[in-house]
């Protein structure tokens, strides 16, 4: 009965109370302000480069391993004489990195394209008959390999681009032979 009186008295009159309750509320935030003003001056930045480092932290985490290449100087000290004078050339060579990469392959229908060692390989793979393959290798410097494989004879050629002077071969043939047994008879393009 007693907070339905007052409720009832604030409500008929509510100037009064606003004026007291902005009063109040006025000569507290006036005390308090320059307290804690300082202090959330003081905390705001430590917490935004804590909230920066946490951030920061949470990118980099994010972006995956990390490769780092070793390298060794492997030289005479007499080379360093040379460094003396001006010349780097031998010491740069000795800093060069040796990177290797794993072997690049696309294989599609008897065809394949592959990188190995820094060079760019086509093959081409087709079976002629039931026994016999026919393969051949061409890379980026224009050597090539053709080898044509049967159940029992095979012949082997390389050479470099059109030049008939490289060229080499291997021939093989494999029978059996009534008293004899089994014979393989080999050739080759060597004199």
């Amino acid at each position: 009965a007693i907070w339905y009186e007052a409720t009832a008295a604030l409500l008929a009159s509510p100037q009064p109370f606003v004026r007291c309750l902005s009063a109040d509320f006025a000569s507290d935030s006036f005390a308090m302000a320059p307290r804690s003003a300082p202090r959330s001056r003081a905390v705001a930045p430590g917490l935004l480069t804590l909230a920066g480092l946490v951030a920061s932290l949470v990118y980099l985490g994010s972006l995956g391993p990390a490769y780092s290449v070793k390298g060794v100087w492997q030289g005479q000290p007499s080379t360093l004489k040379d460094t003396v004078k001006g010349d780097f050339g031998s010491v740069m060579e000795g800093l060069e990195p040796k990177v290797t990469f794993p072997p690049i392959a696309y294989h599609r229908e008897g065809v394949a394209l592959s990188v190995e060692d820094g060079r760019l390989n086509a093959d081409y793979t087709a079976k002629l008959d039931g026994d016999t393959m026919l393969q051949l290798r061409v890379n980026d410097e224009q050597e090539w390999r053709a080898s044509l494989q049967g159940e029992d004879a095979s012949l082997r050629v390389r050479g470099q681009g059109t030049d008939l002077d490289t060229l080499s071969w291997e021939a093989s043939q494999s029978s059996s032979v009534e008293d004899v047994g089994d014979v393989k008879v080999e050739f080759n393009s060597d004199k």
